[in-house]
């Protein structure tokens, strides 16, 4: 076997470190535009710890805002945790001063409880209030795919339906991901190359917390299992997400009298459809839940014996096959309605009054 010549080897290496540098932002500036993270325009308040990933979030929004207008402002809360936090806060002063953006440092109260879910509490909380004063209307956070696979497992590991599963959205109300699909090791090539040093956050590496345990325990298991383990899992994410905002879109479109039961004479509530006529699954669905929240539904009694429409059709928007299919399961008593008269219903059969 023929050793490549090391002077060949450098070289190559270093295109591709170039190329990360360059490309990076550009993946980026796609994944933006394709998912609608930003609008053009948009005030952001981007948050920034000093560590590698909200680092290099600003750096790349930086790079892209010359072809993808935005209006940055740079927030940084200090939780007070370490010693060397002060030092953290005065880096990203630093540093979004000479990009010349205007940055906003806010230190936690002293009686902060040492938890994940009071620390995230106080720091959304601290990012929505600069949102407020900047007129900003979305808040950039520096999660990457590594923190979305975690956030599925995690999700798992409780139990969790479609909505958990499929973990961080790109764009959720306020609050924006710009590098969900960017892995940390391409973060960490994309700032060596920039000559770039973030911050280390030893808490970040505390076992007492339990996305570090899993950070350490269970995902070099999974490597270990399998090299494409992390893109598998960031790809089930997404699908499971579109699959919870599908079900969601259908059952909020679905009319009020799009089912009917042969022998209910009665008002049927959302809550008692959804228990009565869906699967368990979707009975406990997030997306069900938000859409029966939002609508009304009824039971129509029959009009004949053997449950045919006994009046013309009427100009009613009728649903379609696919969104009866999609949350109607086969029934489970005498008070759901029959997966035939759905489907009789989708075809276009008639109304029933």
């Amino acid at each position: 076997m023929v050793e490549q010549p090391a002077h060949t080897r450098y070289v190559a290496s270093s295109i591709l470190a170039s190329a990360i540098s360059v490309m990076l932002p550009r993946r980026v500036a796609v994944a933006i535009t394709l998912h609608h993270v930003f609008e053009p325009g948009e005030r952001v308040v981007v948050a920034v710890s000093g560590g590698p990933d909200s680092l290099a979030l600003l750096s790349v929004l930086r790079e892209i805002v010359p072809a993808f207008p935005l209006h940055l402002t740079v927030a940084h809360f200090d939780h007070g945790w370490r010693a060397e936090s002060r030092g953290d806060r005065d880096f990203v002063a630093s540093m979004a001063e000479s990009w010349g953006y205007d940055s906003r440092t806010v230190r936690a109260a002293d009686d902060l409880p040492h938890t994940e879910n009071a620390a995230r509490a106080a720091r959304y909380g601290f990012l929505r209030q600069i949102a407020t004063a900047t007129s900003s209307t979305v808040i950039a956070l520096g999660h990457t795919q590594d923190d979305q696979v975690e956030t599925l497992l995690l999700h798992l590991l409780r139990g969790s339906g479609s909505k958990g599963l499929g973990a961080m959205r790109r764009r959720d109300g306020d609050l924006a991901r710009p590098l969900l699909d960017i892995s940390r090791g391409d973060i960490e090539a994309y700032l060596a190359q920039l000559h770039l040093t973030p911050v280390r956050d030893a808490s970040n590496d505390d076992p007492r917390f339990t996305r570090n345990r899993l950070r350490q325990q269970l995902m070099p298991a999974i490597d270990a299992f399998d090299p494409a383990a992390r893109d598998l899992l960031a790809r089930t994410a997404d699908i499971l997400s579109e699959e919870d905002r599908f079900i969601g879109a259908q059952l909020a479109n679905l009319p009020d009298d799009a089912t009917r039961s042969p022998g209910c004479r009665r008002r049927c509530s959302a809550e008692s459809f959804a228990a009565s006529c869906l699967t368990p699954a979707l009975s406990k669905s997030s997306a069900v839940a938000e859409a029966m929240r939002q609508r009304r539904w009824q039971l129509r009694p029959p009009q004949s014996p053997r449950g045919l429409p006994s009046k013309p059709a009427a100009a009613t928007p009728q649903p379609s096959r696919l969104a009866i299919r999609s949350v109607i399961s086969t029934p489970t008593s005498s008070s759901c309605p029959s997966r035939w008269a759905a489907e009789r219903r989708a075809l276009g059969c008639g109304r029933w009054d």
